[in-house]
């Protein structure tokens, strides 16, 4: 890559001309496909301080290939899913899938299923805190097959940082009390045999027992909502 090329695209992602914005935006979207060491180089940049009006930006071809490039972002290192989350873009990426184009959700969606496969526990947990799951949840009623098996994806993920913490049970609650059950039990009656199939596997692994819970692992609210507790470091996170 050209010496100096990268910083140069990324000045011009805030020069509040489209005809500028566009074509940068799709190059600097362009570098983060290619390696790690590739995103790398547009992190240092500064690219990503540029972000925030983008996902807000009033033309939705913007939001949409802004989300697409985090998308690519979040398929990196843990330390790349760390950059994102320390430039404050995952609020941002939560009020895309609320309100966003359907196209610019859709590349989100991918932005968030990237994240929770390759982000630890604790960045998983931050997801979660942030208030991914309603809005990803409600994103099921689609009626586009894969990005549905895409999110379904993203809940496996987080009920695996859930296991590790012993939280199961927490985050079930709060899939129910956001009506997500529903919408997952809805699509075992889904024309698509895989969507079919990935939404039974999550009933049957995390929701099937549920009727014999004992009511001493209801979890214990505090102010802040769950208490979410982190094994190893005995660190405290509240859903």
């Amino acid at each position: 890559m050209q010496t100096g090329l990268i910083p140069r695209l990324v000045q011009l992602l805030g020069s509040g001309e489209l005809s500028i914005v566009t074509p940068s935006l799709r190059s600097i979207g362009n570098i983060v496909t290619g390696t790690d060491e590739q995103t790398q180089a547009v992190l240092d940049a500064g690219a990503l301080a540029m972000f925030p009006p983008l996902l807000r930006h009033h033309k939705n071809n913007i939001q949409k290939e802004a989300a697409w490039t985090l998308s690519n972002v979040t398929a990196g290192r843990g330390s790349q899913i760390q950059e994102v989350i320390n430039a404050g873009l995952i609020p941002h990426l939560v009020e895309v899938l609320r309100r966003g184009d359907y196209k610019t959700q859709k590349e989100a969606v991918w932005a968030i299923t990237n994240y929770t496969s390759g982000g630890s526990v604790e960045q998983v947990v931050y997801l979660v805190q942030e208030g991914i799951l309603e809005p990803l949840l409600n994103l099921l009623s689609t009626k586009d097959s894969k990005t549905i098996l895409v999110i379904l994806d993203a809940i496996s993920n987080i009920f695996l940082a859930g296991e590790k913490l012993g939280e199961t049970e927490k985050l079930c609650l709060m899939i129910e009390e956001c009506g997500g059950l529903d919408r997952i039990e809805a699509l075992q009656s889904h024309e698509n045999e895989m969507v079919y199939k990935a939404s039974l596997n999550l009933i049957e692994k995390y929701f099937s027992g549920e009727e014999e819970e004992d009511q001493c692992v209801v979890p214990e609210a505090t102010e802040e909502g769950f208490a979410f507790q982190v094994q190893d470091s005995q660190s405290t996170f509240n859903f």
